[in-house]
């Protein structure tokens, strides 16, 4: 099992950090959301794309991947 940690913390928007550890070495990926603009962007071209469709879709539908 991959252990999963999620921390809320006040006004931050939203910071993502992925991160591998081992004894050797630790491997990171960072996002740092600057405002929520992008976030509800996200979520009106989710909405608008599931409006006259049915069944369950993921951001790769939407986004077209």
């Amino acid at each position: 099992m991959i252990p999963v940690r999620s921390i809320r913390e006040g006004t931050v928007p939203g910071t993502h950090t992925v991160t591998w550890d081992s004894e050797n070495d630790t491997i990171s990926l960072r996002h740092e959301s600057r405002n929520r603009k992008g976030l509800a962007l996200g979520a009106v071209m989710a909405a608008e794309y599931i409006y006259t469709r049915k069944g369950v879709f993921t951001m790769n539908d939407v986004l077209g991947f």
